[in-house]
C-alpha cells in the first residue's frame, strides 16, 4: 500500500499534553500576564492534541503502531469504498481549494458514519488551522516572557524560570505539531486528487475485500491492511497491533486520561480573558 512520503512521523507518544502553573506568590510585574500566556499556550497545545488522538482512534488509524493524520483520511476512505461495492470513485468526493481541501457530493448518500467521521476529520483540519491567528498573537508576546526571566531573574524563582522557559518549548511545539499534521495530511490530499488512478486501486482493493466479505466495522476493515502491507517497502512506518481489541484499548487509555472541561472551551474565549489579564496588569 502506498504511505506519505514525509519522512518525520511522530510516535503516539510524542503529542503529550503538558501542564505548566507558575508561581504567584510573588508580586512581580508581568507576572500575571505570563502566567496567562503560558495557560493559553498549553490549552491550544494540548486540545489539538486530545483532537487528534481522539480522530486516530474514532477513524481506526489507531490501529497502527504510528498512526498518522494520512491513516486517518484513509481508513474513513475504505469505509466508503466498501460502502460503494469497492468503487470509492462512484461516492464522487472532489478537491478544493480552501480547507478541509475535500468535498462531498450533495447528491450522493454516505453512511451516517462515514458522514460522521469525515465531519470529525475536517472539523479538526479547520480547527487546527484557525490558530493561526492566534499562535501569531502569541508570537508576539513571547518577547515578554524573555524580557520578564531577563529584568526580574533575581526576583524570579528558578523554578518559574525553567517553566516559562518549558511554556516557551512548548509554543515551539504547537507550530511544529501543527505543521507535521497539515503537510501530511496536504500531502495525502495531493496523492488524492494528482495520482487519483493509483490511488483509487489501493483504496478499493481494501474496500472490495471489505464489501466481498460483508465486513462492515470500520477497526475491522482498518485491520484488512495487515494482510496488503506484507510486501510493502514501508513495513516498518506501517506495523500495527496484533488485534483491533488492543489497539482500541491503547488508544483508550491515552484519550481518557486527556479528555478534560479545559480543552473543551473555544480558543476565543481564552484569548479575552487573555486581553482582560494584560490590560488590568497595564492600568
Amino acid at each position: 500500500m502506498g504511505c506519505t512520503s514525509f519522512q518525520s512521523i511522530s510516535e503516539i507518544n510524542d503529542y503529550q499534553q503538558e501542564s505548566i502553573k507558575l508561581d504567584m506568590s510573588n508580586n512581580i510585574k508581568g507576572l500575571s500576564h505570563a502566567n496567562s500566556l503560558i495557560k493559553l499556550i498549553t490549552r491550544i497545545r494540548n486540545k489539538i492534541i486530545y483532537l487528534y488522538h481522539k480522530l486516530i482512534y474514532d477513524t481506526g488509524a489507531c490501529i497502527f503502531i504510528k498512526p498518522n493524520i494520512a491513516q486517518c483520511l484513509k481508513c474513513i476512505l475504505y469505509k466508503v469504498s466498501s460502502e460503494f461495492e469497492g468503487k470509492l470513485e462512484n461516492a464522487n468526493i472532489q478537491h478544493r481549494d480552501d480547507p478541509p481541501y475535500l468535498v462531498l457530493s450533495k447528491e450522493i448518500p454516505l453512511s451516517d458514519k462515514s458522514l460522521f467521521l469525515f465531519n470529525e476529520l475536517f472539523n479538526f483540519i479547520i480547527e487546527i488551522i484557525s490558530y493561526k491567528t492566534i499562535i501569531k498573537q502569541i508570537d508576539k508576546e513571547t518577547p515578554e516572557l524573555l524580557y520578564l526571566i531577563y529584568e526580574s531573574k533575581n526576583k524570579l524563582s528558578n523554578k518559574n524560570i525553567e517553566l516559562i522557559n518549558k511554556g516557551m518549548e512548548l509554543f515551539k511545539n504547537i507550530k511544529s505539531i501543527k505543521y507535521e499534521i497539515l503537510s501530511i495530511y496536504k500531502n495525502q490530499v495531493y496523492e488524492f486528487v494528482y495520482r487519483k488512478s493509483k490511488f483509487y486501486e489501493e483504496i478499493n482493493e481494501i474496500g472490495r475485500y471489505a464489501y466481498e466479505n460483508n465486513i462492515t466495522d470500520i477497526y475491522e476493515i482498518a485491520m484488512i491492511q495487515k494482510e496488503f502491507i506484507k510486501n510493502d517497502n514501508n513495513k516498518n512506518e506501517m506495523k500495527m497491533f496484533k488485534s483491533v481489541y488492543n489497539a482500541k484499548v491503547y488508544m483508550e487509555n491515552i484519550i481518557n486520561n486527556e479528555k478534560n472541561d479545559d480543552i473543551i472551551e473555544s480558543h476565543e474565549s481564552i484569548i479575552e480573558n487573555l486581553d482582560e489579564s494584560n490590560i488590568n496588569e497595564n492600568k
